[in-house]
């Protein structure tokens, strides 16, 4: 038997007071949690692209479980009437709200399905946990055209059966049931409301789509390029249409710390071990910048880590 423990934290509206209190249904319990974290929403690069999700924005609960014969899978679907809005728009990230009861490895699934189930699965990778205590991007190997005519589904399923996990939730009073579909058993899939009253509960997954995935409709015309997530904290993404470029990034000493070529369209730098503060990126030509003695600047700007 399954077993589920639903532990509240900040909640919201008419749902704090029905879910701030200790209670059990069936497979589900409800008690009270540490306080919620505040809700930091992930960035988005443009004003044409779009963060798809149900529910408030604010963290309210997790949804706890123990380890069970299969790995237990939680989802949202995002329907047709959904993603007609972004007919020729493409899934390039994934963002998830980590808490405090997230431990070991996720898999992240991206599927095509119909409204009860996912069926085809288009991108698949292992998510590591970062301990972020917010929203966390999780930029997609494969980025996925949509498919305005069927269901999307965005999975994150145990990969570790020895840990116990959780899921972060928030509450709506007005719930979408798309937002709460859990995986029970093998190749079933149940709104987490059939167990009881969750109607509530929405899973905080979110799906970015873009009209320019890889950003070149724009940098390619006018050679530019763009830093994200900023603010940001453990990794700085450099965006660029330019090929054979540099990038040198330096701290408001003036002080070079890291110096990179700029080889895909998207570039990642390990920000993890800097301190917190404000960052000068400068992108040059392929010679590279003064830490070479060569190259022509053809752009700049600031980025901040948290």
């Amino acid at each position: 038997m399954l077993a589920l423990l639903l532990m509240a934290g900040g909640v919201t509206m008419q749902a704090q007071e029905q879910y701030n209190t200790d209670r059990s249904t069936g497979l589900f319990a409800c008690q009270k949690a540490p306080e919620a974290i505040p809700f930091k929403q992930p960035t988005v690069v443009s004003v044409q692209d779009a963060w798809l999700h149900y529910g408030s924005e604010v963290y309210g609960s997790n949804l706890a479980y123990s380890p069970q014969e299969i790995p237990f899978s939680w989802a949202v679907s995002f329907p047709p009437s959904v993603l007609q809005s972004y007919d020729g728009f493409t899934l390039t990230r994934v963002a998830i709200y980590e808490n405090y009861y997230i431990m070991g490895n996720l898999l992240l699934g991206v599927y095509y399905g119909n409204e009860f189930m996912p069926l085809t699965l288009l991108d698949e990778q292992v998510f590591a946990p970062t301990g972020n205590e917010g929203f966390t991007d999780i930029v997609l190997d494969n980025p996925v055209e949509l498919d305005v005519t069927r269901h999307l589904w965005i999975v994150f399923s145990e990969t570790d059966m020895t840990e116990s996990f959780s899921a972060a939730v928030c509450y709506d009073d007005n719930p979408d049931p798309n937002a709460r579909w859990v995986q029970m058993e093998e190749n079933k899939w149940a709104d987490v409301a059939s167990y009881g009253p969750w109607e509530q509960l929405q899973f905080m997954i979110w799906a970015y789509v873009t009209d320019d995935p890889w950003g070149m409709e724009e940098s390619l015309l006018q050679n530019t390029s763009n830093v994200y997530p900023n603010p940001g904290r453990n990794t700085l993404n450099i965006r660029t249409g330019m090929q054979n470029a540099c990038v040198e990034v330096y701290d408001t000493n003036g002080r070079l710390i890291h110096s990179q070529a700029l080889t895909e369209h998207v570039t990642a730098i390990d920000a993890g071990d800097w301190a917190e503060g404000v960052y000068v990126w400068k992108v040059y030509t392929s010679n590279g910048g003064p830490s070479t003695g060569s190259g022509t600047l053809v752009e700049t700007g600031k980025w901040i880590k948290e």
